[in-house]
């Protein structure tokens, strides 16, 4: 009984407060970098990788040679 007598009581409020205002922060720069983000967006250009590994040049003009392969296939046989 000595000892809970004896220890004064913490305020709880204030840190209360302080974690409330911390958590209101980090969720508003949470949400502002989500919404600013840099995402990538796919206009139908040319899509490129770089430096993923020694070959990926050369897939990716791989890749680019098909899709215009595909391309001219389809308006030249187009109305047919």
């Amino acid at each position: 009984m000595e000892i809970r007598q004896s220890v004064q009581r913490f305020p709880t409020r204030p840190i209360l407060l302080v974690m409330v205002f911390l958590a209101v922060v980090a969720l508003t720069l949470t949400s502002w970098y989500v919404l600013t983000g840099n995402t990538p967006h796919y206009g139908g250009g040319t899509i490129s990788t770089t430096s993923l590994g020694p070959d990926a040049h050369e897939r990716n003009q791989q890749i680019l040679q098909a899709r215009g392969e595909q391309q001219s296939k389809a308006e030249t046989t187009h109305g047919h």
